[in-house]
């Protein structure tokens, strides 16, 4: 009776994770969908472009994202022992990793039109991109610090009020956009751009509004998250050789949906389009299992910092049944309704459209099932992240997304003539076979530390009974 009762114990707990991040999950991927819909309004020919803008953009961002992630298990371990001056130096040395990626990622945003010609991408195509790159890229290190102000929040238990905030930017994106697209109360209409330029003014409206909140707050007053922001070497290199191999883990999958998208432009603007629609689908149901993999990702770094392996495995396998419950509906409801959703993206009533819509449709029915592969290889990460375990799952996931994922997709693609549906098969099939290996190493890594917990306590107690009987040995002789 006392397994079950703390397994539910553990996935309540894990709930109350989840659910504030899910709305901090929801905000970040609504600047995409809202961004994509809004750019619908002008036309196919800038929903192409604009697909390849937010998809590059948000690429690199979610590689930066990554680096930084590498501070939020040693946050939450640090939690779990109470090591409260531990948390405040990571936040620091979180805020120089920010500064050490940011300039060189603008620099490069700022030149990716040259990058993006070479592909083969049309060249109006690009020209069009490149004025969202290059309004957006302003906001990269205000998106970045709001992500690790997040992970400290969530490490210690305080999510709620830093979604609340980013779900107010919500209604402020769709404002701003509307202004700076089509140019109302005065301003200029700057189509493309003026989305880009909306994106960065809501990120620094939510970062400066998260970093308000924990300087003050008093949920946050006895961390003083801003008290010790000195450079501290050792931490700074702990956080980047934690981090390293997730953000190279981010930008390997991430790297496939912009090779895909690459692939698509190449065969034609209108199968770009198509699968940007379902890109965003799949970002926007990846909301989900997203927030579902960082609440565990904490909770396992809090089992971990209070020496409970058993709790660290409770904590990871609850996470993985909350995934696949929430997962399948969203499958099922992403199959049976595809072209209902395709139309949300674009006026079906529109002949330009039509043909996008038609494309659209097959794509998201193989997109229902990669995103139950997917959402679950997030979880499990998440798992593996929380006991600090980066390398080895970034090699399993490249080997079997690029050797056999998009390999299988290639073919598939151009040698069957499966068009863009081949390349979602492929990349379905090495996703699924990455996922259960996943799982399978944290099953393994979880039970060894267990094992070695268990064996430590029998030892200590070994010796404590052996301190006990010695007294009385002496005594006899």
């Amino acid at each position: 009776m006392r397994s079950p009762s703390k397994f539910i114990s553990e996935v309540r707990a894990t709930l109350q994770l989840a659910v504030p991040l899910g709305g901090i999950q929801l905000a970040e991927a609504s600047v995409s969908f809202i961004n994509t819909v809004m750019i619908g309004f002008l036309g196919i020919e800038f929903l192409a472009a604009g697909a390849l803008g937010i998809i590059t953009f948000y690429t690199l961002i979610f590689i930066c994202m990554g680096i930084v992630e590498g501070a939020s298990p040693l946050a939450a371990e640090a939690f779990g022992m109470g090591k409260i001056d531990r948390i405040r130096q990571l936040f620091a040395q979180g805020l120089w990793l920010i500064a050490a990626l940011c300039l060189p990622i603008m620099f490069l945003v700022w030149h990716l039109d040259s990058i993006l010609l070479l592909s083969g991408q049309q060249e109006n195509t690009v020209l069009l991109s490149s004025t969202y790159l290059r309004a957006i890229m302003w906001g990269f290190p205000a998106a970045i610090g709001f992500f690790v102000i997040k992970e400290v929040a969530t490490a210690i238990n305080r999510p709620q009020i830093i979604s609340a905030i980013a779900l107010s930017s919500i209604p402020l994106n769709i404002l701003i956009n509307y202004l700076l697209i089509f140019g109302k109360l005065g301003l200029p209409p700057l189509g493309l751009a003026g989305i880009g330029w909306a994106g960065t003014f809501v990120y620094w409206v939510n970062f400066l509004a998260a970093a308000a909140i924990i300087a003050f707050h008093p949920w946050f007053k006895e961390y003083k998250l801003f008290a010790a922001l000195q450079f501290n070497r050792d931490i700074f290199a702990q956080l980047w050789q934690n981090g390293w191999p997730l953000g190279l883990e981010y930008a390997s999958t991430l790297f496939l949906f912009t090779l895909i998208a690459l692939l698509s432009g190449y065969m034609g603007t209108t199968l770009l389009a198509a699968n940007e629609i379902v890109v965003q689908i799949i970002e926007v149901s990846l909301i989900v299992p997203t927030a579902i993999s960082y609440a565990t990702m904490t909770r396992v770094g809090q089992m971990i910092g209070q020496n409970d392996p058993g709790g660290a495995k409770r904590a990871g396998f609850a996470a993985i049944a909350i995934g696949i419950a929430a997962i399948s509906l969203m499958s099922v409801t992403l199959c049976l309704f595809p072209e209902q959703i395709a139309t949300i993206y674009l006026d079906a009533s529109n002949s330009d459209n039509v043909l996008a819509i038609t494309s659209a449709i097959p794509l998201l029915r193989i997109a229902s099932l990669f995103l139950i592969a997917f959402g679950l290889n997030l979880i499990t990460l998440g798992t593996l992240l929380g006991i600090q375990d980066t390398r080895l799952p970034l090699l399993i996931n490249i080997l079997f997304q690029w050797c056999i994922g998009m390999t299988s997709g290639y073919l598939l693609c151009f040698y069957f003539n499966w068009g863009s549906i081949g390349l979602w098969s492929g990349l379905t099939i090495g996703t699924t076979l990455a996922t259960l290996f996943l799982i399978y190493r944290f099953y393994l890594s979880i039970s060894e530390m267990i094992e070695s917990s268990e064996n430590e306590e029998k030892l200590d107690r070994s010796k404590s009974a052996n301190e006990d009987q010695t007294p009385g040995l002496k005594l006899v002789s």
